[in-house]
């Protein structure tokens, strides 16, 4: 077929020519984005039930909705927590799932069924399954000191900017609803005689929307439009309220009435200790382009700016110049590995074959990125890093027809009887070299989860990039060598490289089983070192910001919390490397970097993040704060670090307890959380273990409830309206209505004495005081109650001091727990990296068989002999050499980022030894003897298997030197084990050879029948 295509010179360069065209076009036109695209796989289930406990929220929302949601076959887990008065699911659906909306769907199902199990008075129930959605831009409105105000100016903007291209929806975050407070005065209302209940109901009949009809006057309509709801908070005010004698007074004789945020507080946000609210843009993925929405969403920022002063609108985080920043820096470590590669060839091929082989590397890349446009893909660092791994490979096919072209025109031939002898002979070998590193791939693409879709990248760029590297070797490659390349006057002699070939050949055909032996110690010597190679899942990123994740204790209001963290920021803003800190409280703030997780509103949680100017500065700033908090501020608990890569996950080391005892499971908890503290590496831990919140039980007396005409009903509701109160109407003159809301002076800032003493009014509005009906006593409850998959459980969680792996920390505690066994009956599951870790094994180890059987296909279709893959697959355990001595001795972990290098090695290493076998093949074919065979072998292709080597070394040292946390351990992966394997190819494979192989594949025999 190739064959054929050279004779059509012209199309052939047509089509080349437009398809590097629609690769510009595609390059100048595709989206962008810094990472790549989640499913949606996470969702928060949020189930409001006013005035329940911990424990009736647990029996009577969890359990049902546990129980269907378990019979949901899309849900992978679910983890949920039971607080006073909510109820909270994160619902995880299964890695194999792609098509989430109709998943979502039967969740929502479930949800439908176990609403019918709630009692009544349970409240609304949402799903969010647009969880891992992360905002491309977040601005902060601030200005004012009223946060109603900023939060009008906030909607304000997000109007102004909805039509913006490229948009998918605008949140606020940190704004504050409102509601009108009619605050009664028990003592007034009790000397006038009124109840709260007279009140409602004259108010409800005094708000309504009644139609007035029309009437119609000289031809026309005129609407009649009565006076029947309020129009002002003076109008509110005013309302009259009948007394029993029958005269009436205004509500302000009874109740103090105002306007103003909503209670209880709501989460809050600071830029720089301003409060600010803010408006989060979340862009439409996989069609837009994120560099050029910012620069959209910059201009029309400049072009509203002053329609909102003195309002100031600031850019707490803006992704787009992340993105730009992260290709910009992947785009030059592009380009340095082409100037690099170009180097490399020029410097062992010349500059005329140097030329031909490096034009293949401006096409292949142009023609990938036009047919990954065509295929809906998105350019990303993921996709970048795939370009840049496929450079040095890429290239091997060009070098190896350039060289036998080459060496035929040497010999004599001529220029088309070159080319076609060179496509006829190398088509096949290096189509299944080709072949093989695809299937090496294979796996990854195939594999499903996180860690899969993260990665996804990688492999399908390095599969399509060689794809194309291979048509073009065998076609446009040789048509260009055919036409510029000239027989070499000079003596090959001359070239070193011929020199060492010749001593590799000679080497390999005097000492084979000497060989043999040393390679076999060098892999028992690498295989050795494996107890001491430390594991990690995905490094940190390389981002210049500290994320402190504060914790306060359960039960903590939200005002306590904003306290201190307003003290704590106040103390990190005193340092020199803090630039800018961000406050966010009741809340852990929006999800500006994809790594990080979206908890649900608390309010005793909060979130800090700080900007330093370095990456280096953070050391010090993190283990500054760890001080600090544990000196100045010890009811509270933190985290502190940089922010993660890989799938998200609350901490590196996560550990859940069960057993079916509270009891027991608590003291197990402390167990683990001691015996983890004490492991070498490990900071930052903290368990979610309940201690409780103190209670006022109002026990009420039935018999004399009832000879006042109360029941426990009455005395339920009254108690929550004078605390939190009870929604009376609705103010309906804006343009979202705003609640009227009944409770007593105090709130929820009621005193406990003012608390015993409220009356509470029958239904003929007599007031009887609390103490003449209830008793009071104090207990201790539940503050939050933790289930996985329906089970009670406690989580210890545990981040890792700079240079220790999550094995090394889980190590220690086994060790630590063995010494101090759990109690009989305790269960532990890992979660954190190591649950990642293993998840991401198994995806590959599922899909691997797929990849092994087309590895296979394609060496059994080149030689048809399995003794010649035993042979070429022996290349895979020399790599080892290099890889695990290079990782231990240079102190890396081994993380799914080396794992990919290992994964990429595997196709590459191979290669060689296809190559270096096919020449073997053609001498036993000729009638030499194996000694001879091998010897040819080497001596003919230790030139190009060095020289692919070394562009494919060359092409990495940029990213083995890059600043990025995430990519130089798979590039010293690769390098280390390309450079031991290929020696090791040269030498030990040819060796087996000599004692495996004495003749050419034999033919079938044709016997008789």
């Amino acid at each position: 077929m190739s064959l054929r295509l050279l004779n059509f010179q012209r199309l052939l360069g047509m089509v080349v020519t437009m398809l590097c065209l629609l690769g510009v076009a595609a390059y100048s036109t595709m989206p962008r984005q810094e990472d790549p695209s989640f499913p949606y796989r996470a969702g928060l289930i949020t189930v409001n039930y006013p005035g329940a406990s911990a424990d009736a929220v647990e029996r009577l929302v969890l359990q049902p909705l546990s129980d269907e949601l378990r019979q949901v076959e899309e849900v992978d887990f679910t983890q949920a927590t039971a607080r006073t008065g909510v109820a909270i699911f994160n619902v995880r659906l299964n890695d194999t799932i792609y098509d989430t909306d109709s998943a979502w769907d039967r969740v929502r199902q479930a949800m439908d069924r176990a609403r019918l199990d709630f009692p009544d008075d349970v409240g609304q129930m949402v799903l969010d399954d647009r969880l891992i959605d992360i905002p491309a831009i977040i601005l902060a409105v601030s200005g004012s000191g009223s946060v109603t105000e900023l939060s009008d100016v906030a909607e304000r903007l997000k109007q102004n900017l909805a039509d913006i291209s490229g948009v998918s929806r605008i949140e606020l975050d940190g704004d504050a609803d409102e509601q009108i407070t009619l605050a009664l005065d028990d003592a007034a209302m009790y000397r006038l005689g009124i109840s709260p209940a007279r009140v409602l109901d004259t108010l409800a009949r005094r708000n309504q929307t009644t139609p007035g009809g029309f009437v119609i006057a000289d031809g026309r309509r005129l609407s009649v439009l009565p006076n029947s709801e309020f129009t002002s908070v003076d109008a509110i005010r005013a309302t009259p309220i009948e007394l029993p004698d029958g005269s009436q007074v205004p509500l302000a004789a009874a109740a103090e009435v105002w306007r103003g945020p909503a209670e209880p507080r709501q989460p809050e946000a600071w830029y720089d200790g301003e409060r600010v609210v803010l408006v989060s843009m979340i862009m439409e993925e996989g069609s837009t382009d994120a560099i050029r929405f910012g620069e959209r969403v910059r201009e029309r920022l400049s072009t509203i700016r002053e329609e909102f002063a003195p309002y100031e609108i600031r850019e707490m985080f803006f992704q787009p110049d992340k993105v730009e920043e992260r290709l910009d820096n992947l785009a030059w470590s592009l380009v340095m590995s082409v100037i690099i590669i170009v180097a490399v060839v020029f410097t062992g091929m010349g500059i005329r074959m140097g030329l031909l082989v490096a034009s293949i590397l401006p096409m292949v890349a142009l023609i990938s990125i036009g047919l990954y446009d065509l295929g809906g893909g998105v350019l990303h660092q993921i996709a970048v890093i795939g370009m840049v791994i496929s450079l040095g490979i890429l290239i091997d096919n060009a070098i190896v027809i350039v060289e036998s072209i080459q060496g035929y025109l040497d010999d004599g031939m001529r220029r088309l009887d070159a080319l076609k002898h060179s496509v006829k002979e190398l088509a096949g070998p290096l189509g299944a070299s080709t072949g093989t590193t695809i299937a090496a791939f294979m796996p990854l693409l195939l594999s499903k989860g996180g860690t899969a879709d993260f990665t996804r990248g990688v492999p399908v760029m390095i599969m399509l990039t060689l794809s194309v590297s291979y048509l073009l070797a065998v076609s446009a490659v040789p048509l260009l060598a055919a036409r510029f390349l000239r027989p070499r006057k000079t003596d090959a002699r001359e070239d070193k490289l011929v020199g060492l070939s010749r001593f590799l050949g000679d080497l390999v055909a005097r000492r084979p089983r000497t060989l043999i032996l040393a390679g076999t110690a060098l892999v028992v010597f690498s295989l050795s070192l494996t107890p001491f190679m430390k594991q990690q899942f995905f490094p940190n990123a390389d981002r210049p910001q500290v994320v402190v994740e504060l914790y306060m204790p359960e039960g903590t209001d939200q005002e306590r919390t904003s306290s201190v963290a307003a003290d704590l920021e106040r103390a990190i803003r005193g340092r020199p490397e803090a630039l800018e800190v961000h406050r966010f409280v009741g809340f852990t703030g929006p999800s500006f970097y994809y790594n990080l997780q979206r908890e649900p509103q608390a309010p005793n949680r909060g979130r800090i993040v700080v900007s330093t100017p370095t990456l280096e500065d953070t050391t010090g700033l993190v283990q500054w704060i760890r001080d600090y908090a544990g000196r100045e501020m010890p009811e509270l608990q933190l985290t502190a670090g940089i922010l993660g890569q890989g799938p998200p996950r609350a901490a590196p080391v996560e550990v859940r307890v069960y057993h079916a005892n509270d009891d027991t499971r608590a003291r197990a908890v402390e167990q683990v959380f001691s015996a983890l503290r004490g492991v070498e590496g490990t900071v930052d831990v903290r368990h979610n273990l309940d201690i409780g919140v103190p209670s006022i039980a109002i026990n009420v007396d039935d018999a004399s409830a009832a000879r006042y005409g109360l029941n426990r009903s009455d005395v339920a509701q009254s108690l929550y309206g004078q605390s939190f109160g009870v929604v009376a109407e609705q103010y309906r003159q804006e343009e979202d209505p705003i609640p009227l809301v009944l409770r007593s002076r105090e709130g929820t800032s009621l005193s406990l004495p003012r608390l015993l003493s409220v009356n509470i009014y029958n239904d003929r509005g007599d007031a009887v005081p609390l103490s003449a009906i209830a008793s009071v006593e104090t207990s201790w409850q539940s503050a939050a109650l933790f289930q996985r998959n329906g089970t009670r459980m406690n989580t210890v969680w545990s981040n890792l001091m700079a240079g220790y792996s999550f094995s090394q920390a889980l190590e220690g505690l086994e060790a630590r727990l063995a010494e101090n066994p759990l109690p009989p009956g305790t269960r532990l599951d890992m979660g954190g990296d190591a649950e990642g870790s293993g998840d991401a094994n198994n995806a590959l180890l599922t899909t691997a068989p797929i990849g092994v059987l087309l590895l296979l296909f394609f060496l059994l279709i080149q030689f048809n002999s399995f003794r010649r893959v035993g042979i070429i697959l022996l290349t895979v355990p020399l790599a080892t050499v290099g890889i695990f001595p290079g990782l231990v001795f240079s102190g890396s972990p081994f993380g799914f980022q080396s794992l990919l290098g290992v994964i990429a090695l595997v196709g590459i290493v191979v290669n060689n030894a296809i190559v270096l076998l096919d020449v073997m093949d053609r001498q036993l074919e000729k009638g030499d003897n194996i000694r001879d065979a091998v010897r040819k072998a080497v001596e003919q292709r230790t030139r190009p298997i060095l020289l692919t080597t070394a562009t494919t070394v060359a092409g990495l040292l940029p990213l083995a030197f890059s600043s990025s946390t995430l990519w130089p351990p798979m590039a010293w992966a690769i390098i280390s084990g390309l450079l031991a394997s290929t020696v090791l190819t040269l030498l030990v494979v040819p060796s087996v050879c000599t004692h495996v192989i004495s003749c050419k594949v034999a033919e079938p025999e044709n016997a008789p029948a």
